[in-house]
Order: structure tokens, then sequence, then C-alpha cells
């Protein structure tokens, strides 16, 4: 048993305190900045709290480069203290002035992180100022609702930026004074961009770009919107809006889109159809993801029509996702506009979202004749709320029309297709039909997955698969577990019902 007494009379605790032997406080023995890294992953309001610790923790929360304030922490540890919820608010932008006061002068403010539930401009707009006389490196406001009064950036916090977050549950405008000169990172949810905005945020001196993530976002009256950047590798546009309790599309603005990267890797555009998508110079681009959605009859969007002058430069991409929407307008017998000039001859991945309508599996096959090098094709049917889409039509009056079986000679399943995976798969007619043509066609198909749900559905398709006339003798067709896949909020609905 350890004696805890020390000889001449006193505990060891008091021995090390007499004689300056070290203490058993490892976490204080670390240098500032692994001490601020530890710091920045908390609310500022409990990093303040540290000072009461030690000597050594009395001013190390001045000298953090990293600020994080949030509201509802605040006013979690306020609540009961103050008589109502606006000085609460108060309260909390006076903590953060002095906070800012108190700060050490020399030290360098990298990231600015405010999380607020109750917009006020005027406090914004103050803070905004004082970044920009700090420098501030990333910045991030987030959880602000609606506001008539613009957000300003100031020229000194415009050109010091490289990392910008505005995450708003409602649209609060922005005023842009400078270029975005050393921005690499941009990530803007439900912001008001005017034009002159616009020119500044995507303007060919902002080449530092890397990614880019547009949501909600509400863009004045702009017919074209060029963007330069030689660095960028990511973007993102989600053209929608929401209402709670539902989601209704409403596209936020209808402009053309000019793209100009040499080093963009991964496009993502969300939203009903646009004056045009344009890409130049976009030798690197590996995956497309379009995802077309329905709007309102009303709507300015109406008298768009989908044609291959839509889309100018989409061959670049080597892996392309289409939402059904996009796949159904490539079916002759849906529209009268001539797909023959369009060629995407450099993709070897496609991923489609089909329903099992004869539009929908027409333009699909319509579509594979234009992918000659097309090598892994993922099919996944879209499932309504009540079963098959078929079964609704036919609820509805509506007289579905089957979809016939066909030899056809397809490039890319006479030379280069050699992987199919199919999910969501019922007994739908049209379904099975497909099934067949894909394995009469094939020549060099390889491998077909076909994702079970139940045993039962697997014993089902194996034994009508078993069966089936195969063009290929190499191929094997198995039934994995389902894959699920990660997806975000904008794709877990359907949004083009018929």
């Amino acid at each position: 048993m350890r004696n805890d007494m020390d000889p001449t009379g006193g505990t060891w605790q008091y021995r090390r305190r007499r004689t300056g032997l070290p203490q058993d406080d490892r976490l204080s023995a670390l240098p500032d900045d692994v001490l601020h890294r530890i710091l920045s992953r908390l609310d500022f309001l409990d990093v303040v709290r540290t000072c009461v610790l030690s000597r050594r923790w009395r001013y190390l929360w001045a000298s953090s480069p990293n600020l994080n304030f949030d509201v509802d922490w605040f006013h979690r540890h306020n609540t009961g203290k103050f008589p109502a919820s606006l000085d609460l608010h108060r309260k909390f932008w006076d903590f953060i002035k002095w906070c800012l006061l108190m700060r050490d002068e020399e030290s360098q403010l990298t990231r600015l992180c405010v999380s607020i539930n109750c917009t006020m401009a005027a406090q914004l707009n103050m803070l905004l100022q004082v970044a920009g006389k700090r420098r501030v490196r990333e910045l991030q406001i987030l959880n602000g609702d609606y506001s008539v009064t613009p957000l300003n950036f100031p020229r000194h916090l415009c050109e010091s930026l490289t990392k910008l977050t505005l995450n708003f549950r409602d649209d609060i405008p922005i005023h842009v004074s400078s270029k975005f000169c050393n921005l690499t990172s941009l990530h803007l949810t439900r912001v008001g961009l005017p034009s002159c905005a616009i020119s500044k945020i995507f303007s060919s001196d902002c080449i530092k770009l890397e990614e880019i993530h547009l949501e909600d976002c509400q863009i004045g009256n702009v017919l074209q919107i060029d963007i330069i950047a030689s660095h960028l590798k990511y973007m993102t546009i989600v053209n929608v809006s929401t209402t709670e309790g539902a989601l209704w599309y409403v596209g936020s603005f209808d402009t053309l889109i000019k793209i100009s990267a040499p080093n963009l890797l991964s496009f993502s555009y969300v939203g009903p159809l646009l004056r045009g998508l344009v890409f130049e110079d976009t030798t690197s681009l590996d995956k497309v993801t379009i995802r077309l959605l329905r709007v309102p009859i009303q709507s300015q969007y109406k008298n768009h029509l989908y044609c291959p002058a839509r889309f100018i430069g989409l061959n670049h991409a080597k892996t392309l996702i289409l939402s059904s929407f996009v796949v159904k307008h490539f079916s002759r017998a849906y529209n009268n506009v001539s797909w023959d000039s369009f060629i995407l001859d450099k993709v070897t991945s496609l991923e489609v979202e089909i329903k099992y309508s004869a539009f929908h599996i027409d333009g699909l096959v319509n579509l594979m004749k234009f992918t000659p090098n097309l090598e892994t094709l993922f099919i996944r049917f879209k499932v309504g709320k009540r079963g098959g889409w078929s079964r609704t039509r036919k609820r509805k009056g509506y007289v579905e029309i089957p979809w016939v079986l066909r030899v056809e000679d397809i490039p890319c399943l006479s030379h280069q297709l050699e992987v199919i995976r199919i999910s969501h798969l019922n007994g739908e007619e049209n379904a099975l039909e497909l099934l067949k043509f894909l394995l009469l066609n094939g020549r060099v198909l390889k491998k077909m997955e076909i994702p079970h749900v139940t045993n039962e559905v697997k014993r089902r398709y194996f034994s009508k698969s078993a069966k089936l006339d195969k063009a290929s003798s190499d191929v094997v067709i198995s039934f994995p577990k389902p894959y699920i896949r990660a997806v975000p909020w904008f794709d877990k609905y359907d949004s083009d019902a018929e």
C-alpha cells in the first residue's frame, strides 16, 4: 500500500509544492498553439471561463486565434438572468464586444464563427468591420433570419478572407466592396446576391477559388454568370426553395452559367432548367450531376426547351448522374427535339434515376446510344409512396403504355458495357422487359447486380433471370444486399411526380 506521508511528517503533495517538483497538470504544460487548437472546439463562453483555472490560463483566452460565438449556448447558460429574450440577444452582443475589446492586440485572429437566431444587421455589420481590421481569414455566420438591411463586407475583409460560409434560414442580401482575391472556399445558403456582388465574387481575379457551394441563393437580374477560376475543383448549385412541412421547388434564379475551370473535378446542379449550362476548358472534369426539377406552370421556366443547346461541353465528363426528369426527355416519343448531335464520348460511368413508365425506359435506351464508351451503368428505379408509379397512374385513370422489347445494336452494349447495377427492381412488366433487353443485347456484359430487399424478391428474380436469353456467356447475375446511399436533403424527395 502506498504511503502518502512524507518521512519528515508532511504529505507527498505538500513536499512537491515545497520542493518545486512538477504537478500532474500535463495539459497546462502544452504549448499555446496546441491549447488554442483544443479550445477552438468550444464555445467562446467556455473558453473565457478557463481563466479561473490557474495563472497559466488567466490570459490564454485573449490570444485565441479562433472565436466561436453560439447564441443558443449563451442562452442556455444565462436563462432566467434577463427579463426578456431581446435582452438576452443584447447581452450576447455585449459579450462579443467585450471579448473583442479585451483581446490581445498582437495576436492573430484567424477564424470567426457566429451562430445567431435573430438577425441584427447593425451588430453584424459592426462585427464585419472589426473582422476586416483584424484581417480575419475564415468567417462563418450561421442561422440568420430575414433582413432587409444588407451585410456590408469591407474591402480589407474581402481581401483577407480565405474561407467564407454564410448559412441563413431566410434571405439576407450582402454588399461586397472589393474582390475576394484570396478566397479558396465559398459556401452561401439563402443569400441575396445582386449583380454587383456576382461580378466581384466570380471575377477572374478570384483565381484561388477551389470550392463553390450555392444553395437557394437569390440572384438579381443577371442573364449570364461567368465563372473563371483556374483552381476551382468542386462546384455545387442547388437552385431550389423550400417551405416548412413540405418541399416545393421554385427556382431562385434563371440565368446562363458559363464555367471556365481547367481543374474542375466535380459539378452538381439541382433545380429547374436554366437558360443554359456551358463548360469551357474543363478538361479535368470527372463527375457531373444534373437533377432537373418540375416547376409550377405559371413559373418563368415553363417555356424553356430541353435541347442539346442547353448543355454545351457536357461531353467532358467521365461520370454522369442524371435524374428521371432528364432521362425522360431523351425519349423520342416524348418530344420532337433531335439529340443526334449530342455525343457523350468520354462518359464511362452513367447513373440514372428512372420510373417504370415507357417514356423513362425509352429515354434511357436512347441515352445509351450517345455514350459509346460506357463501361458501368447504374439504374435506380424510382418508387412512389404507394408502390410503383404505374400503379399510381392506373388509380388516377391513366393507361400505362408498355415498353416493347427489341434487339438493337447499341455501341456501348456491343463493345464496352461490362457492369450493370439495377436497384429497386420490382414486378413491373416494363422493368422486366428492360432487364431482358440488357441481357439480350449486352454482348460483353460480365456482371449484373440486382440488390434485393427481401429473400422473396431474390428468389423470384433469380428464377426469372435464369430463364432469360443472354448474349454474353460470361455474365454473372448476383443479388447483393442493397447499398444505402448518403444523399443530401434535396435528393431525398420526389420532385417530378406525374
